[in-house]
């Protein structure tokens, strides 16, 4: 027995090497460190160097303070600062998070099923389709993708766990997950909540009724259903508590986040934005594909799409027979879809980002709900067929000739030339810097409501990186066209402040304008 164990825990760390491999080279190769994953990277260096409560920090609408940045830290404890590190902890959460789905959808099935399960589970995760809608949302920086880690871990304590000990550590793991991500107080523990509420409902009902239920027993005690509804609603106001004390010990503070429902005459447009998003999601988007090998994947992916509705039609068909776990996902996916397209969120398809958790959780329900219908003597070598395939496509995407990050010949020129301070747009800013690997500095600059250069409003940014008596700054970096009028008009903006430049170098679709001044001295205040 223990050598069998010992040979499936052998399997499957070679499976998760070898995962991580090629999802670490599909990072690297397929797309560039923006901005956004340069700004986590630096937010986890200052705390590794002492800053653990981010110290005059202003952060984007969305920390992961509890859960990236904890990650990014151990990883630039090892590597170092650099853009690598946000590729490997793409790589790092999107292997585990393949790994937790399949744990999941295998459920307590043992032999051919429980395989199977996870099988399809796996398969459906297995490859991420290149361009920005896979390999930039599931393998870059922090996107919510993550977030669903510890969710999962949740889910799976209340599949396996039993007892007291079940409700608490859900309720501790929902704190610590929405305290760095509040879309998991949407997709995790308002999911729970109602489930847990309507199962308390219908035993009242059912009582009341005095109709037989044989399904009580198996679904659990109202103790137990009023325990999870107490934690999940409890992790919230104590996720906001965690966030305001953080504020309140002189940590870091958070953007608010955008809210509203949308416009009814919108709603057509977010709901093609949120089905374009599923597909992308599970790869089997087709926008913006060349034609040829992509497209023929983009196809092949819409296998696991069909898997993934089927195993949520069957989940919604028995939804009140279902197990306690099939209801909280079946109802997440709801919830999350329903969120992101009645509301301001489903803006383009860059933010596909926010319903990320839709693809584990519905890979977890077709695992669970389709695999009784896909074993036989012919459909079981059609499905290990299919999988193949999906690992072919997998290596192809790890193979192919890297995606050149614009700021990272940018940065090496201006280390070579000795220019290790300066000024630029948000998305130039921090990037150039984590491309330098902490050798050049830059920070973010943008126009204040008079029409001044200014720190841009202190998003993802240090206030201290701005005072002129103990930093400087003596060039700024301009861009062209499609960019923002905003950061192609830095060089034109700051010569009304400093004069003008000394030296103005084209460093590719770059100019860099020098001056002999400190320039944080001639910014405009904030606001």
């Amino acid at each position: 027995m223990i050598w069998k164990r010992l040979g499936w825990s052998a399997a499957v760390a070679a499976v998760a090497a070898g995962l991580f491999t090629a999802y670490l080279e599909q990072s690297a190769r397929g797309t560039y460190v923006n901005a956004d994953g340069a700004s986590n990277a630096l937010q986890a260096w200052d705390m590794l160097h002492g800053n653990l409560l981010l110290h005059g920090w202003a952060l984007a609408d969305v920390s992961f303070y509890t859960t990236d940045l904890p990650q990014y830290m151990a990883v630039e404890a090892i590597r170092g600062l650099g853009p690598d590190v946000v590729h490997i902890c793409a790589a790092l959460a999107y292997t585990v998070l393949v790994l937790l789905a399949a744990w999941l959808a295998k459920g307590r099935a043992t032999g051919g099923e429980g395989a199977t399960r996870a099988l399809i589970a796996a398969g459906i995760m297995l490859a991420p389709q290149l361009g920005g809608g896979g390999t930039g949302i599931l393998l870059l920086s922090p996107d919510h993708v993550a977030t669903a880690i510890p969710l999962l871990l949740a889910w799976l304590i209340i599949d396996r766990g039993r007892g007291w000990p079940v409700p608490v550590s859900v309720g501790l793991l929902l704190t610590w997950t929405i305290a760095g991500d509040p879309l998991a107080a949407v997709v995790g523990a308002l999911p729970l909540a109602a489930v847990c509420a309507m199962r308390l409902l219908e035993r009242v009902v059912l009582r009341r009724d005095k109709i037989a239920d044989n399904s009580k027993r198996r679904r659990g005690g109202a103790w137990y259903h009023l325990s999870l509804l107490g934690a999940a609603m409890v992790s919230v106001p104590a996720a906001w508590g965690v966030t305001k004390l953080i504020a309140a010990s002189g940590g870091w503070t958070q953007t608010a986040v955008q809210t509203g429902l949308a416009g009814s005459g919108m709603l057509g447009q977010h709901a093609a934005l949120t089905g374009t998003g599923i597909l992308q999601l599970f790869g089997a988007g087709f926008r913006g594909q060349p034609g040829g090998v992509l497209t023929a994947f983009a196809f092949v992916h819409l296998i696991g799409v069909a898997l993934a509705a089927w195993g949520f039609l069957l989940a919604v068909r028995h939804f009140f027979a279902a197990d306690l776990l099939v209801q909280v996902l079946t109802t997440a996916i709801v919830v999350n879809l329903a969120a992101y397209m009645f509301s301001v969120q489903a803006q383009d398809i860059t933010r596909t980002r926010e319903i990320a958790a839709v693809l584990p959780f519905g890979a977890v329900l077709a695992g669970r709900l389709v695999a009784c219908n896909l074993r036989g003597p012919r459909l079981g070598p059609l499905m290990a067929g299919i999988l193949a395939v999906y690992a072919g496509m997998l290596v192809f995407d790890a193979v192919q000739p890297p995606v050149p990050a614009p700021t990272a010949a940018l940065a090496t020129w201006l280390a070579r030339h000795d220019l290790t301070r300066g000024l630029a747009g948000y998305w130039q800013a921090n990037s150039v810097t984590l491309y330098s690997r902490g050798q050049v500095q830059v920070r973010a600059i943008g126009l204040n409501s008079r029409g001044q250069l200014s720190a841009r409003s202190w998003w993802q940014a240090r206030q201290a990186w701005y005072d002129p008596a103990t930093e400087d700054a003596s060039f700024v970096i301009s861009v062209p066209p499609p960019a923002r009028w905003q950061d192609q008009a830095l060089i034109r903006e700051m010569e009304a402040q400093a004069g003008r430049p000394v030296h103005v170098y084209q460093v590719g679709a770059y100019s860099v304008a020098v001056w002999n001044v400190n320039l944080l001295a001639r910014l405009g205040p904030v606001g």
